[in-house]
């Protein structure tokens, strides 16, 4: 299954996503994880194949028995186990009652941003896939800037090229944060992002309590690729014995 990667100059891989890019001003270096457990394979709804355009509209309606005690949480990528999903979460869309609709957009275009060594937040930079960006240091501190030289052509690289100090490599869709790295200082990663989203429902928790990975119900994932428009659907949920499992499909779609 596809998800997004971004891999370093040492082949080692962080499918992480940010919460927020200055949660990570004090960065710290990556440390390694336990093996993960085989998960079962997630529903899949294409949508379609070819050329994506410059965004998809999508609807989120909800037509299921919900009384308003979930979170319908939208991701660039699988959650982590055992992190906060609403953290990790591209959006978070509440209080959508049974009949409402929530529209929104996922644009293709991504911007990225760093926290550099010392908690400074960049301003976002628009990048595509076959550019590089670098950052660097210079007299008025760190910079990040577009590098003169071209990447692979269907990824976006990023290169530490502080003499020291980790950054947190960030970037955005439609504003919000989507997907993370941390680099060491002259390290490369090269990320490649898929037309995709999972999409999922996270039992709301007592106020305190973040809800883990594990708490996310019916995560399916959305190929995007050649869609102009969808609307998604979800049905389920109820009450005692009423109750039903959560359930997305797609609905409606326009094709590029």
């Amino acid at each position: 299954m596809d998800t997004i990667t971004a891999k370093s100059a040492n082949g080692a891989a962080d499918p992480g996503l940010v919460s927020a890019l200055a949660e990570d001003a004090a960065v710290q270096p990556p440390v390694d994880a336990p093996p993960a457990e085989a998960a079962p394979e997630k529903p899949l709804l294409t949508a379609g194949l070819g050329s994506t355009g410059p965004e998809v509209k999508l609807n989120f309606v909800n037509r299921s028995n919900d009384a308003g005690n979930v979170h319908v949480l939208l991701f660039g990528q699988p959650p982590s186990p055992g992190m906060d999903v609403i953290g990790q979460a591209w959006r978070v869309i509440d209080n959508c009652g049974p009949g409402w609709s929530h529209p929104f957009v996922w644009p293709v275009a991504v911007t990225l941003g760093v926290v550099d060594p010392h908690g400074n937040v960049s301003p976002q930079l628009n990048i595509a896939n076959g550019q590089v960006a670098e950052v660097v240091a210079g007299d008025p501190g760190t910079i990040l800037r577009l590098a003169d030289q071209p990447g692979p052509p269907g990824a976006i690289t990023v290169l530490n090229q502080l003499p020291q100090g980790f950054v947190a490599a960030a970037f955005f869709r439609d504003g919000k944060p989507y997907a993370r790295q941390s680099l060491a200082p002259h390290t490369t990663a090269v990320f490649t992002l898929p037309p995709k989203i999972w999409i999922g429902a996270a039992l709301r928790s007592e106020e305190g309590a973040a809800p883990g990975a594990d708490a996310v119900t019916a995560l399916t994932e959305i190929n995007l690729m050649g869609i102009a428009g969808a609307d998604i659907i979800m049905t389920g949920g109820g009450q005692g014995g009423d109750a039903r499992p959560f359930l997305f499909s797609l609905a409606n779609v326009t094709y590029v």
